[in-house]
């Protein structure tokens, strides 16, 4: 099989011309921003650092283009587990495709030597879509061969994901090797603080199969 793979010099610009295309004053655009609170940062099936993280985003789209940055900082200096990414994503209606670079800076937002935000070696290719309300997903990194597969339904009260990973060529998911590493239960609710405002919280009971790991994560959103 010819191995994928994409040059994130070539993303970076198609992130930038991007960037210009949102911010073009002819054309109307939509712009969000927030933060969440999670007790630890558990993505896809493993942790990520200890302790809390504090996880902001800004977000700017126009029609089905959208453009973000998203971040995980932990709340202590001993914490560890710091993440930045950028992405791109269009919707094309019944699917949506996202390219993102993930990179991973230290204490103080320093990159190790031959790391950066625009030097990163884990770019990742995504794509969603519902079937017949069944969200379905898959994540591949280009230059770790790595592939993320999940399965994602609501029953109103809860909702369940299930992930499957392939990362034989680079230890990334389930230790070079395949298997179940993500089953996720997650709920949500609004806390009422005013009469017109609601602090939104979220929990989630989440099973590495493949790891014999599990964790309980609580999370507030701004």
């Amino acid at each position: 099989m010819k191995k994928l793979f994409l040059n994130f010099s070539s993303a970076l610009k198609f992130t930038l011309l991007t960037t210009v295309a949102l911010m073009s004053t002819n054309i109307s655009y939509s712009q969000d921003f927030g933060a969440d609170l999670v007790s630890s940062y558990v993505w896809r099936g493993t942790q990520f650092g200890s302790g809390a993280h504090i996880q902001p985003y800004m977000d700017l789209g126009s029609g089905n283009l959208t453009g973000g940055v998203w971040g995980s900082f932990a709340t202590s200096a001993l914490g560890g587990g710091n993440e930045l990414d950028l992405w791109v994503s269009y919707d094309f209606g019944p699917l949506a495709l996202t390219l993102t670079n993930y990179t991973f800076p230290g204490e103080g937002g320093a990159y190790l030597e031959g790391e950066g935000l625009f030097d990163g070696d884990y770019t990742e290719v995504a794509a969603s879509t519902s079937l017949g309300g069944v969200d379905l997903s898959a994540g591949y990194f280009t230059e770790l061969e790595a592939l993320y597969v999940e399965l994602g339904i609501s029953t109103g009260a809860i909702d369940i994901a299930v992930g499957y990973a392939d990362d034989m060529a680079t230890a990334w998911y389930a230790g070079g090797g395949s298997g179940l590493v993500n089953m996720s239960f997650s709920g949500s609710k609004d806390i009422s603080i005013t009469e017109s405002y609601s602090l939104p919280v979220f929990g989630s009971f989440i099973i590495n199969p493949e790891a014999e790991t599990a964790f309980l994560v609580f999370g507030i959103s701004f």
